[in-house]
């Protein structure tokens, strides 16, 4: 088991070993109340990744990745992964709340 310290690393490392394969690369997110630590796990049974935070600034990036590994096991193409998805960017714009306009009754 090895713990990485840098998140971009972790997400880097992450994307190789799945590329690896595929079919065998699994993900595990665990939050532990008692300490506020939520512990990412990236494993193909052989190679084991994890990363480990308490900051709050970080889950965003945690959501991040659990959004952009669900994609990847989902694709097609492997030689595609790191390229962001332009079909999610444009649904992501389309459900933009946008600001009502207030109707004047009369």
């Amino acid at each position: 088991m090895v713990y990485l310290t840098d998140f971009e690393e972790f997400e880097a490392a992450a994307l190789a070993l799945f590329q690896q394969a595929p079919l065998r690369t699994r993900y595990l997110a665990k939050y532990r109340h008692v300490d506020g630590k939520v512990i990412l796990k990236v494993t193909n049974n052989k190679v084991c990744l994890k990363f480990r935070t308490d900051q709050i600034a970080n889950l965003k990036r945690v959501e991040s990745f659990s959004q952009t590994f669900a994609r990847w096991t989902v694709s097609e193409d492997l030689s595609k992964l790191g390229v962001p998805d332009q079909e999610l960017e444009e649904a992501k714009k389309a459900t933009k709340p946008t600001a009502k306009t207030k109707r004047r009754k009369g």
